[in-house]
């Protein structure tokens, strides 16, 4: 059972000192750093088209579930990959992709470039300043860290960073008792012994590792945005736990609140727990948001630097604009305004499991929820009792209610973000002759497939002639759908609509390579008039003629909480003087 971010705020303050950190890419996606599953993806897609022979721009789009089909059946078929999603998928499609060490050095020197220090990394350069972070351990090649350091330090000398080119002046260094320390686990893309690839990562450089485990024997550690992929470093870590005297000041493994860490990393904690040690999975949002509250807890720095930290809060600011023209628009946008959303939701308090617990209780109880897992207990919209039949095996409960804020909007991997969409989802659909899918990040609407000859879309028919169908040589059957997506811009909440087509999935897999071709040959023709046309259908369907419409999730709820929305039809624009 994992403990909330709150609970380790109230006693970081005072362990700071004995406790090191481990970072992995998750520490740097918000800093417009790719993670290792998108790069994996982008291996693939290079494997793919180079061996295929295919233009590489055509598969750019590796957000689209047909695309990531029709490569991952590529490699399927072959036999001898590893497993979709497994540990070993990283270093074996990296190598494949690129054979020479340089060439990989210089790949993520490129993918590296132009990373911006994000609010939680500006909050990590006070705490080193301030000497609460003191030990660092990553397995990134960016520059982070060390970008936060030399923000925060006039002289070089005052911290140091070892990588796979000086690993015995980092344990120098490191027995020197000098602090802040930057360990590089899996080197710097700078230096020419880069490791990344399977054979590279097992021999990896053992004095940066006895580092680790030294560090362990007199510190606890706190590992932040790392999956535990690694098997090097993971047996650093297993090995510590059988000792007696390390993780003196626990273990604390940090995880996307709704996500299931690892196998390897819950039996590790386990192990550490067996062994009398303090271990603990803690429950976080997002890297940023995780570290606004982890500050929170300390009531004696500096002044200064809280007001310097707080000058670059918000990650959105809101210029001045100029006054809005009058002449015709010059350009049209896909975006309708949200004007009310809803402001609060139920929070049921209760000692409920992860997200993916909760969904499955509720389609196990068949009730009509939607609701995810916070810190807090159960967040969601629907019927109290449906929330109490749902889960009644969670024993005690306490009904509250929580406010949905603009904070809650603003971020794209917020789980109360995803929420408010899917009611928003379920809002249009409600008493519509459509249906609703969710295919990984992406929110789709789609007409009812037994309602397909409806009226309603005789306007869709007059545009396509078809609004549904089969792939040619196929089983698989397409249909005209439209995705949702909710941005937060310049205080205003607004709703992308995407025209797009979705298929059915593939019964065979040789059929998965058609999907991405005929919807990118499909829709490659809908320019400025025509996607104009289609989008002004969906906006005829969605209000009925009218400017504006109120929607909820739920049409009878006599108990609980709604879900409710304003929508405006006009679409945002621009004007010119």
């Amino acid at each position: 059972m994992a403990i909330s971010l709150t609970e380790f705020v109230k006693f970081y303050p005072l362990r700071a000192k004995g406790l090191a950190w481990l970072f992995g890419a998750g520490s740097s996606v918000s800093a417009g750093v790719p993670s290792a599953y998108d790069l994996t993806w982008d291996f693939k897609r290079r494997i793919y088209c180079a061996e295929q022979s295919y233009p590489l721009h055509l598969f750019n789009n590796l957000t689209d579930h047909g695309i990531r089909e029709q490569i991952q059946s590529y490699f399927d078929a072959q036999g001898s990959c590893p497993p979709l999603n497994s540990s070993e998928e990283y270093s074996y499609y990296f190598e494949r992709a690129f054979s020479s060490a340089r060439d990989r050095s210089e790949y993520i020197a490129q993918q590296t470039t132009g990373m911006q220090l994000t609010y939680g990394h500006k909050i990590m350069g006070i705490l080193l300043k301030n000497q609460y972070i003191n030990l660092i351990f990553t397995t990134n090649f960016d520059k982070a860290f060390e970008n936060i350091a030399s923000n925060q330090f006039q002289k070089l000398e005052h911290w140091y960073s070892a990588d796979l080119d000086n690993g015995d002046n980092g344990i120098k260094y490191f027995q020197s008792g000098k602090r802040p320390l930057i360990v590089k686990l899996h080197g710097d893309y700078f230096s020419d012994n880069i490791k990344n690839t399977s054979q590279e990562l097992q021999s990896q450089d053992e004095r940066l590792r006895d580092i680790l485990s030294v560090s362990l024997d007199t510190n606890g550690l706190c590992v932040m945005g790392y999956s535990g992929r690694d098997k090097s470093i993971m047996n650093v870590l297993n090995e510590a736990v059988k000792k007696s005297t390390t993780f003196s000041n626990g273990l604390f493994w940090f995880s996307r609140a709704g996500s299931t860490p690892l196998p390897e990393v819950l039996q590790l904690v386990e192990n550490a727990k067996a062994n009398g040690k303090q271990a603990e999975v803690v429950e976080i949002e997002t890297f940023d948001t995780a570290w606004g509250d982890i500050i929170k807890g300390f009531d004696n720095l500096p002044a200064e630097d809280l007001e310097k930290l707080n000058e670059s809060y918000l990650r959105i600011s809101n210029q001045p604009l100029p006054a809005p023209g009058k002449k015709f628009p010059l350009i049209r946008l896909n975006a309708i305004p949200i004007l009310e959303y809803p402001a609060t939701a139920r929070l049921y308090r209760c000692s409920a499991g992860n997200t993916r617990e909760i969904k499955d209780l509720i389609n196990k109880s068949k009730v009509s929820l939607f609701a995810i897992r916070k810190q807090s207990g159960i967040i969601g919209f629907g019927s109290d009792e449906d929330f109490k039949v749902a889960f009644e095996n969670y024993g005690s409960y306490e009904l509250d209610l929580v406010q949905i804020t603009e904070r809650d909007l603003i971020y794209d991997d917020s789980s109360m973000k995803g929420l408010i969409t899917t009611v928003l989802l379920q809002s249009l659909i409600e008493g519509r002759p459509f249906r609703s899918s969710r295919r990984r990040e992406k929110h789709i609407l789609f007409p009812n497939p037994k309602k397909i000859n409806d009226p309603i879309f005789d306007s869709f028919k007059k545009i396509f002639g078809n609004i549904s169908g089969n792939i040619a040589k196929t089983k698989i059957t397409w249909v005209i759908a439209l995705e949702i997506n909710v941005q937060y811009v310049l205080s205003q909440p607004f709703i992308l609509l995407s025209p797009t087509l979705i298929a059915s999935k593939a019964s065979e897999r040789t059929e998965n390579s058609l999907v991405a071709p005929f919807i990118k040959e499909f829709t490659a023709r809908w320019y400025n008039q025509k996607y104009d046309e289609i989008l002004n259908t969906w906006l005829n369907l969605i209000f009925n003629d009218k400017k504006e419409i109120k929607i909820s999730a739920f049409t009878n709820l006599s108990s609980g909480v709604n879900a409710s929305f304003k929508l405006s039809r006009t679409t945002a624009f621009t004007r010119t003087n």
